[in-house]
């Protein structure tokens, strides 16, 4: 069982763990964005970087096996400034335009520039302009100025749905997310990709500018729509349901829920008993 020091804390791990479980295991936190448990490791955001002893540089934290006797410092100057420089990077074409996207509030990108960087901009040319409010399919919206192209959406439909709909396009700053010419991103779990979105870039046709994230209570509840029993959690306020998202359970759902399931409660929301009936006898 090899073991690593990870911020001065001796961790054992099995053989094969990489240095951000391994991090998990001992309660350690590592920033990540491209990274998912259950996707393959793409380590292209880079915001996971640490400093490892003896390494020539900062490594990613997602796609490193630990090795025995392994030193690791998450929060050095090394590890903090190299992190900084991942953010600043991905900011560089990143439009400012949390009051309006509907990921404030839960916005991956808004919370790790507040805990890892919260620096003015040295920015002063014009950024990158890129296609706004795009109907990739029936069910989500795409931004691409706001993709930080960690690439979870292309991953998810390549590896766990199996439809491809989603592709990356061009290179360098021109890179962007797209569905394929003469199609449209209409896989039945289409709505996961909104889950996944560590930005504003996909996001839900019925819940886009429904209501802010944060004046949203969420209830655990359970999907009746079919008999895998989905489980879930219903966001609501006064009264009214806003969005159904899944809850994790590796032993029903794991990390997913269909389209279907997630806008069933539609149709409870008319001809509903709002008072009391009663007849004469």
């Amino acid at each position: 069982m090899p073991t690593v020091t990870i911020d001065g804390k001796t961790i054992e791990v099995d053989p094969g763990t990489t240095i951000l479980n391994a991090a998990k295991q001992g309660g350690i936190e590592i920033p990540t964005f491209c990274f998912h448990d259950a996707l393959s490791v793409a380590a292209n955001c880079r915001i996971c970087l640490v400093e490892v002893k003896g390494a020539p540089k900062p490594l990613p934290a997602c796609e490193v096996q630990v090795r025995d006797g392994m030193e690791v410092l998450t929060d050095s100057p090394v590890a903090d400034e190299a992190r900084k420089g991942v953010l600043e990077f991905i900011l560089l074409n990143h439009p400012v335009d949390c009051p309006v996207c509907d990921c404030a509030g839960e916005c991956v990108l808004q919370d790790n520039y507040h805990d890892h960087s919260a620096q003015p901009s040295r920015i002063n040319i014009k950024k990158v302009r890129k296609g706004k409010a795009i109907r990739v399919g029936p069910n989500v919206m795409l931004d691409k100025e706001r993709c930080i192209n960690c690439s979870r959406c292309v991953r998810f439909l390549r590896e766990i749905t199996g439809s491809e709909q989603l592709e990356q396009l061009h290179r360098g700053n021109k890179t962007e997310i797209s569905a394929f010419p003469g199609k449209k991103l209409d896989d039945p779990y289409s709505l996961c990709v909104v889950d996944l979105c560590p930005v504003g870039a996909l996001t839900s046709r019925d819940f886009r500018f429904k209501k802010r994230v944060w004046w949203l209570k969420g209830a655990p509840s359970v999907c009746p729509e079919c008999a895998r029993g989905c489980n879930v959690r219903a966001d609501f306020e006064k009264n009214s349901i806003y969005r159904l998202v899944p809850r994790v359970n590796q032993d029903v759902n794991k990390w997913w829920m269909c389209d279907e399931g997630r806008l069933a409660f539609h149709r409870f929301e008319t001809e509903r008993v709002v008072h009391p009936y009663s007849r004469p006898v």
